[in-house]
């Protein structure tokens, strides 16, 4: 019999890439969502995966994970990423108590790996390498909810000697990520030649492409990590806006004008300049390394996105 990999969160933009990519090598994949009816990332594929229709919040919830027994458990339901989603009861709900119900969960299966997605606005404001050893310093809602989140599970982890790990990616994107964010939302305009509106050239971020985290938790699953472990998963080096700007013009060859709006575009309240990961402990632990340069990258995603505009 297959082992059973349970994907929360799977109708999101990781969670639906690491579930398409689970079913093309023939894993057999069960999900946990509230809607039976999947959104567009997974329609095409719902005859190769288990739906299970449940709140991660529910009651219901240690009976149906004790059905399903899982061997591998990556867990990606989140809700705050977008500055929209700012409710905080929400956020409290969905990330922290839902977390937490999925450990009491998982605690009476024998599963051999369970995976939380945490975020790199668990790390706050550094004008240095971000490292997993580094005291936490969160400047958001979001970031104090996600640090609350990994604790948790490494509480879990250390507390009942259970193979739970936590990953913190840095600014993922690629196929499939909402189009609203900022590299999708720049690609789409960029294919129509329309302007492109961004807020400051000179941000940074550790941009990491979709293939890349998908490969993560597949090398993590062949790894032999100690409970409660923390690693960063991220590209080799940053990137500011405007160099991610001019590589999608020049890759897909627009006529589109960037134009720079600054305070008025920024969505969140408060934006760090710069995000740049240390990804040693990923390397030495998972054998794990982006194999994605931001231009190979975008070429991918914008080759994807020619075929969602009919280009």
């Amino acid at each position: 019999m297959k082992q059973v990999y349970l994907i929360t969160g799977a109708t999101g933009f990781i969670g639906a890439n690491v579930t398409r990519e689970l079913v093309k090598r023939g894993k057999r994949v069960a999900i946990i969502t509230r809607d039976k009816k999947l959104n567009w990332r997974l329609i095409d594929i719902k005859e190769d995966i288990e739906i299970y229709e449940c709140d991660i919040l529910s009651s219901k919830l240690a009976s149906l994970v004790k059905k399903i027994n899982p061997q591998y458990i990556f867990h990606f339901a989140s809700y705050g990423v977008s500055p929209q989603e700012d409710k905080w009861k929400l956020l409290v709900d969905t990330n922290l108590n839902g977390t937490e119900n999925l450990l009491n969960a998982v605690k009476h299966v024998k599963f051999k790996l369970f995976i939380n997605t945490g975020s790199c606005f668990e790390y706050g404001a550094f004008d240095n390498t971000m490292k997993e050893s580094f005291a936490l310093n969160p400047f958001s809602d979001y970031g104090v909810i996600k640090a609350a989140t990994t604790m948790l599970c490494r509480k879990y982890a250390l507390a009942y000697n259970l193979p739970i790990i936590n990953f913190r990616l840095f600014t993922p994107y690629g196929y499939y990520e909402d189009k609203n964010r900022l590299i999708s939302s720049s690609i789409f305009s960029a294919l129509r030649n329309d302007p492109i509106q961004l807020s400051f050239p000179h941000n940074s971020r550790n941009f990491v492409f979709i293939d890349d985290i998908v490969d993560a938790y597949f090398q993590a699953v062949k790894a032999k990590c100690k409970p409660g472990e923390v690693i960063n998963i991220a590209s080799h080096k940053t990137h500011t806006v405007k160099e991610v700007a001019d590589t999608i013009l020049k890759i897909s060859n627009s006529k589109s004008k960037i134009v720079w709006l600054g305070e008025k575009k920024q969505t969140w309240k408060l934006e760090h300049q710069k995000w740049e990961a240390d990804i040693s402990k990923a390397k030495k632990l998972l054998d794990w390394e982006p194999k994605y340069s931001l231009e190979n990258g975008l070429r991918k995603t914008i080759n994807w996105a020619k075929l969602r505009v009919g280009i």
